[in-house]
């Protein structure tokens, strides 16, 4: 994708949906999901952190220039003009 324009980003988007949710719902209700408090006292699974780290490699890719902000990884590219925002799963709490 070299075109940076809405409709590229879009597709990115959908693109990104897709990918968090193959993974999600692979391990949706499985028994071996792994999960963990945050310092926050909140849940965090091993398949936030897929999801999470699945994004970024491919943000990696497609956008290697924009920065990324992520719930359970933190920040990078703090100084790029574009900022993608990952939750990887929104209510972890219900998800587990």
């Amino acid at each position: 994708m070299t075109d940076t324009g809405f409709s590229a980003d879009l597709a990115l988007a959908h693109h990104l949906a897709d990918a968090a949710d193959v993974i999600t719902t692979n391990r949706f209700g499985a028994l071996d999901l792994q999960v963990s408090t945050k310092p926050d006292l909140t849940p965090v699974s091993d398949a936030d952190l897929a999801v999470e780290n699945a994004l970024r490699g491919l943000l990696g890719v497609e956008r290697r220039d924009d920065a990324v902000l992520g719930e359970e990884l933190g920040g990078s590219g703090e100084r790029a003009g574009r900022c993608w925002v990952i939750d990887p799963i929104d209510g972890t709490k219900s998800f587990v």
